[in-house]
């Protein structure tokens, strides 16, 4: 039996395309939310052809976003407004103060990450098993991402 060598030169570069990489899509849906993950996958997938997944992609990020919303909703975590005055007074605060907001940013966390271990792990290996692809630079997202998220709390009043 004759083994061809070349075997692995059947795709040249130009089949190859430019996708966000697993670490990003998990570090975007820890930073900002699982829907930006969501995106940055879905992107992915277009890129790929897979045009189907990518809209499901994005259905899983939206409703996972909404899920943990109203699971933190649910805990009622508690965050005096006493306590967000003085802090913007830059007055010393009290631990029983800070446990609130601590304990929600510390719950917000866990579901983003949560949410973006699924998307890297589960579905990025489910569509990209092997990592032979090359990385796109992600400035540009980190950009749109900063502007979408001070567009949004200027609208929302967040500011």
């Amino acid at each position: 039996m004759e083994f061809d060598n070349n075997d692995e030169q059947k795709y040249s570069d130009d089949d190859y395309v430019d996708i966000y990489s697993r670490r990003a899509i998990f570090w975007f849906s820890t930073i900002f939310n699982v829907i930006f993950g969501g995106v940055l996958l879905s992107i992915n997938l277009r890129l790929a052809g897979f045009k189907r997944a990518a809209s499901q992609i994005l259905f899983f990020s939206v409703f996972y976003e909404f899920a943990a919303s109203f699971a933190v909703r649910a805990l009622n975590i508690k965050i005096d407004p006493a306590a967000i005055k003085a802090a913007q007074s830059g007055a010393i605060l009290t631990p029983e103060q800070i446990q609130g907001p601590l304990t929600l940013l510390g719950v917000v966390l866990v579901l983003h990450a949560t949410g973006g271990l699924i998307l890297s792990r589960y579905f990025f290996k489910k569509y990209f098993p092997d990592d032979d692809y090359y990385a796109k630079p992600v400035l540009s997202a980190i950009f749109f991402a900063i502007m979408i998220t001070l567009v949004l709390n200027f609208l929302i009043g967040g500011i």
